[in-house]
């Protein structure tokens, strides 16, 4: 009778499918002002100079709600949910500059300049994603291979994320060019969140499993 009234265990696999779900609440966010404002210059009400502003508030609230969404459903106390939207919001603040800036590009900027721009902050917003989600969550050590793992994930998803704009780099022109684009462009931003997120909550998932936590 008492292990039926006890929390259920959390195991690695419920870390790994929360912290995908959560990318979906980051998505969320960075199109939901695009997708507003692109809805008022049609019904005739043009807002572009609340585009900057109305951009990083959706994105912000979106990946700190991302981080709030994880820890609840983890089941984690409230300050550690906080502490977790709080970790989200890192990674918003350094992967949103990226993607916003890479929508008003032309395909004709230098290559590596563009990469490093994109690649770099990625990188470095989901292994730091991983090392601030691991205190969070107690896991007590997380080792050099793990934030590799998280680093490689933040990689992947700056690489989605340049997909549009390689394709524009190439100057390739091909017959229905502009559905390829617009495929190349749904791919880039479901990807640019979702592959890093799925990479970190399943490295963050394997280091429960294997370690232990400290206490939720």
């Amino acid at each position: 009778m008492r292990s039926l009234l006890e929390a259920p265990v959390r195991r690695g696999d419920d870390v790994s499918a929360v912290f995908a779900r959560s990318a979906r609440i980051a998505l969320a966010g960075l199109l939901a002002a695009p997708a507003l404002l692109g809805a008022a210059s049609v019904a005739g009400c043009p807002l572009r100079a609340a585009s900057g502003p109305a951009f990083w508030l959706s994105a912000l609230a979106g990946f700190g709600g991302a981080g709030w969404f994880a820890g609840s459903s983890l089941g984690l106390e409230p300050r550690r949910r906080a502490a977790l939207g709080g970790a989200f919001l890192a990674v918003g603040a350094l992967v949103a500059p990226s993607f916003h800036g890479l929508q008003d590009l032309t395909g004709r900027e230098p290559l590596p300049a563009v990469a490093a721009a994109t690649l770099l902050p990625f990188t470095a917003a989901f292994a730091l994603a991983g090392a601030l989600a691991a205190r969070t969550l107690g896991i007590t050590r997380l080792g050099a291979a793990d934030l590799l793992a998280c680093a490689a994930g933040g990689l992947l998803g700056g690489a989605f994320a340049l997909l549009p704009f390689l394709w524009a780099w190439t100057r390739i022109d091909v017959p229905g060019g502009s559905y390829l684009v617009m495929g190349l462009a749904i791919v880039g931003f479901l990807g640019c969140l979702i592959a890093p997120f799925h990479v970190v909550g399943a490295t963050l998932g394997r280091a429960w499993d294997a370690k232990g936590l400290a206490g939720t």
